[in-house]
């Protein structure tokens, strides 16, 4: 008895005492934005039938328009940035919304963002938002393993908006496509670079294994990428002119995150230089 009274006392707005957690409280914003505020967060419309590209190998983000409402930009417009972190590729909105509606049962009954990390129609995450005064922010880590294939032409990621609209119980969807890569892989980088022999020309001194391999040893990327000890990685690279064009990263067992971050690091080393193509191969 004495406990039902004072979960009663203590957490009035909760679930229950144990078990169980109450849903994310709707952030208040206080005032109402000014014409000033809501013309300058009002964002460009960009082009839903275009695919966007993300180099994640330049560790930068890339910053995509999205679609906006057919009502114009005021009532719906969003900037979403796209990183590479450690964990996997950060997805971060920040929309333009003149009426906000964060809680409901379903996408068809309230604001959502939702990322298909392997396309649409795949298996969706979504977005938690949080209500600013001029509309909502959100973001969100898709993890390496989430995502399908990084290298070469990489994942094409689906972000899908759901904009509801309180007062009618319209929902319109808009949609962005963004292709992802860490860049070309090791293979396609000895494709589109042949080793090349011309007769009767005396070529520059081959560079020895131990040189080549020398900038990967000293990276220690197997300790800084948490490589386990029971795990191995086999590395590619194909490397002209000192600057690696490719690279391929295998870990067994596989570990996409271990792959990416190796991947990332090799791609940012320098190697000896030489007019050649030369093919580095590694193995922790």
């Amino acid at each position: 008895m004495m406990r039902a009274l004072l979960c009663a006392a203590v957490l009035l707005g909760s679930f229950a005492c144990g078990g169980g957690s109450p849903p994310p409280p709707q952030t208040a914003v206080e005032g109402t934005p000014t014409e000033a505020e809501i013309a300058q967060a009002v964002k460009p419309c960009g082009d839903a039938d275009k695919v966007q590209s993300a180099d994640l190998s330049a560790g930068k983000s890339t910053d995509v328009f999205t679609p906006c409402a057919k009502a114009g930009a005021r009532d719906y417009s969003a900037l979403v940035k796209i990183e590479p972190v450690d964990e996997g590729v950060h997805i971060i909105i920040d929309a333009t919304d003149d009426d906000v509606t964060i809680l409901g049962p379903d996408v068809k009954s309230r604001d959502a963002v939702l990322v298909y990390p392997k396309g649409k129609g795949q298996v969706a995450i979504e977005v938690p938002l949080m209500k600013t005064k001029t509309g909502y922010h959100g973001d969100k880590i898709v993890f390496w393993d989430d995502l399908g294939k990084l290298s070469d032409e990489g994942t094409k990621i689906d972000v899908a908006i759901y904009d509801h609209d309180k007062k009618s119980g319209d929902t319109e969807e808009l949609h962005v496509s963004v292709g992802v890569s860490t860049g070309k892989s090791c293979e396609k980088a000895q494709d589109e670079n042949p080793q090349q022999i011309t007769m009767g020309k005396a070529g520059a001194k081959d560079l020895s294994r131990d040189d080549l391999g020398r900038p990967i040893s000293n990276s220690n990327a197997a300790v800084a990428c948490g490589l386990g000890q029971s795990s191995h990685a086999k590395i590619c690279v194909l490397v002209k002119r000192g600057r690696p064009l490719g690279v391929t990263v295998r870990i067994d067992p596989s570990n996409s995150r271990v792959a990416a971050c190796i991947d990332r690091r090799m791609r940012g080393l320098a190697f000896p230089a030489s007019d050649n193509p030369d093919t580095v191969t590694y193995s922790y």
